[in-house]
């Protein structure tokens, strides 16, 4: 197969212009790419049309709501290529399923290269990447979600229906304003969560940035696609960047190898 019709399709959230990614799973998925080596290409889809694009692809929803309604989301990725008992390519609608299918691909191709997942660790990834969807859900997302770099020609529907599902009347309801006391408070908690509940794994900081010191994997990328939601969105990032010895600014920076956008 040529390089043209080997090349996945990435579909990603835009943000407001310039468009850029800036949310956490898109992000991982996308280090991920990069990561193994792979020719994508990405497909923007405003946020009011990611239902619709999921729905089209036939992709069913991989996340829920609170109330238990399906969350349809992305990233989505189209691999092309075939297998013999395959007519058409694969859609693949999670992101953490979306690294374990590069992993694959990149360990068949490639053996040489650093492996997304250590051997044996598919397991352990998978609790760490809900543990840390978790740490940064609670703590970090409520204080940089109202900062979203929201494309203006449809930011007032995006803002009306998130501001519905978390139910609010008004988006405006969501935000902590900065510099006070509330924020402050809710600053120095997320803090003290990452230096409790994330930083103690870095147990080799002085071989690297990473959490095996000297050698990425998947773990840190789970990692990095939040740093890049906080970059992104959350007034304090340069404070983040220096909480706990400078721990998530070194990883973000390390990181930036593989945060090439295609």
């Amino acid at each position: 197969m040529d390089a043209q019709k080997s090349t996945m399709t990435f579909y990603d959230i835009a943000s407001g212009p310039p468009v850029h990614p800036f949310a956490p799973n898109p992000w991982k998925a996308r280090y991920a790419l990069n990561f193994t080596k792979t020719a994508y290409r990405t497909e923007w889809v405003a946020l009011p049309d990611v239902a619709a694009t999921r729905a089209k692809l036939r992709v069913p929803p991989c996340r829920k709501h609170a109330d238990g309604s399906d969350f349809p989301t992305l990233p989505i990725l189209y691999d092309p290529t075939t297998s013999p008992l395959q007519q058409e390519g694969t859609l693949i609608g999670d992101s953490f399923d979306i690294a374990i299918h590069l992993n694959n691909k990149q360990s068949a191709r490639d053996g040489g290269s650093p492996p997304l997942f250590p051997p044996n660790t598919l397991a352990l990834h998978r609790t760490f990447n809900a543990h840390v969807d978790n740490l940064f859900t609670m703590n970090g997302a409520v204080l940089a979600g109202y900062y979203m770099p929201f494309d203006p020609a449809t930011a007032e529907t995006t803002k009306a229906d998130m501001a519905r599902r978390v139910g609010v009347s008004r988006w405006e309801d969501l935000e902590i304003p900065q510099g006070s006391e509330q924020r402050t408070k809710m600053v120095a908690g997320f803090e003290a969560a990452l230096g409790s509940g994330l930083a103690p794994w870095f147990i080799r900081r002085d071989e690297g940035p990473f959490l095996e010191g000297a050698t990425p994997m998947y773990a840190d990328i789970i990692i990095g696609g939040w740093l890049q939601m906080m970059r992104n969105c959350l007034p304090e990032w340069e404070e983040l960047r220096g909480w706990h010895g400078g721990l998530w600014g070194k990883l973000h920076d390390a990181l930036e190898e593989w945060a090439q956008v295609s």
